[in-house]
């Protein structure tokens, strides 16, 4: 994954770098760190077969992860004949990393430690959304959510941020919908890096949300999967053999734009103006959600609007990605997503009896929005995974 920092690691405390001042992990390093994050506690012999190295080797890479603190060397444990080895485990409060999702009247945040574990998130309304102001007021969010589960801010790693839209420029820019205008081609990486005070990493709110779908959700049984971000606008993340796919510009997923332009956009935004066509009803997409008219005629049409345009959709990814499945989320409803996920099909024609094997169309398991969530993701697995 490409990392857009906006500043260096000069401002983290000292455990998190290695004795060069610069680094925070070497490949052997991170292998070991991967390791112990993926499969929990392990001896040194454990490792040793794990990542094929010696057990003198791992001895030498172990020892200056426990001195700054990210591995715990625990008792260690009689399970057989021979001398018992000493388990190793991650100091999961070592490192935390604050992740924020940037939506057109909303921002979500979630606290995530050094082994993947989600501490605390939380969303928010976001009725002012010109930078200073809102800038200030995710800090403010984030810091909440640090106390509220004792991370201290020394241990801070940074800040992964979601901003709904596509990448243009040097990567760093993003066109974001109209809800987002004061964000938009503005140098992202630089100006939320000096008003957080620490470095920031910036991705695709759908691409951020395909990696918490990876890391929490249906990934947990799927490597491979394309993630359908329903939110103001419509795009998504594609995840493969267990990473992150992100094209040349940051912008794959952007399935949208497969659809042509006089084509239904199945996005939220469609579904707040059907919901309002009467006359009245809720002002934004959050108030809509907050009490989700899942019996409303309106909801029943843009399902039926929606249902062509997206299995054009999941044909496409079948096709070009093959991936095992497609993930229906973002803040789409949970009875929305199940709704649509029965009733989308793939164009698939029969040849010789058989047809071409396709993915599984499925409802995210996760409640709520996790493009936050993989956001967090982002600092952790740039500097250490």
């Amino acid at each position: 994954m490409i990392q857009r920092m906006g500043v260096g690691y000069g401002r983290f405390a000292p455990q998190f770098l290695r004795d060069d001042g610069v680094r925070t992990a070497t490949t052997n390093e991170r292998a070991i760190l991967s390791a112990l994050r993926r499969g929990g506690p392990k001896t040194r012999a454990q490792l040793s077969r794990a990542l094929d190295l010696t057990e003198q080797s791992i001895t030498r890479l172990i020892e200056p992860l426990v001195r700054r603190g990210l591995v715990v060397e625990d008792r260690p444990v009689v399970s057989g004949r021979g001398k018992p080895g000493a388990p190793l485990r991650l100091d999961a409060r070592a490192a935390h990393a604050v992740g924020v999702s940037v939506m057109t009247d909303a921002v979500a945040a979630a606290i995530m430690d050094l082994s993947g574990a989600v501490l605390a998130r939380r969303e928010i309304r976001l009725q002012d959304t010109a930078p200073p102001s809102a800038f200030r007021k995710i800090l403010a969010l984030a810091q909440a959510l640090e106390n509220e589960v004792g991370a201290a801010p020394e241990r801070r790693l940074g800040f992964g941020v979601a901003v709904t839209g596509y990448f243009v420029g040097d990567g760093a820019q993003v066109n974001p919908p109209p809800g987002l205008d004061a964000w938009a081609l503005s140098p992202l990486d630089r100006l939320l890096s000096d008003a957080f005070a620490g470095p920031v990493w910036i991705e695709n709110d759908g691409a951020a949300a395909a990696i918490g779908e990876a890391m929490i959700g249906a990934g947990l049984r799927y490597d491979s999967l394309a993630y359908l971000y329903f939110s103001a606008g419509f795009g998504g993340g594609v995840i493969l053999n267990g990473e992150p796919m992100r094209g040349v510009n940051g912008n794959a997923g952007e399935f949208g734009s497969i659809l042509p332009s006089d084509w239904f956009q199945p996005n939220l935004t469609q579904l707040l103006r059907m919901i309002q066509e009467p006359g009245g009803g809720p002002a934004t997409i959050a108030e809509m959600l907050a009490a989700f008219p899942s019996d409303s005629p309106a909801v029943a049409r843009w399902v039926a609007a929606a249902v062509p345009s997206l299995n054009l959709v999941v044909s496409a990814i079948s096709g070009v990605l093959d991936t095992q499945a497609i993930v229906l989320g973002g803040r789409l409803p949970a009875p929305l997503a199940e709704t649509l996920a029965s009733r989308l099909s793939f164009t698939n024609p029969e040849r010789r009896g058989r047809r071409r094997p396709v993915p599984t169309i499925m409802a995210s398991p996760i409640a709520g929005d996790v493009s936050a969530i993989g956001a967090a993701a982002l600092p952790l697995r740039a500097a250490f995974f």
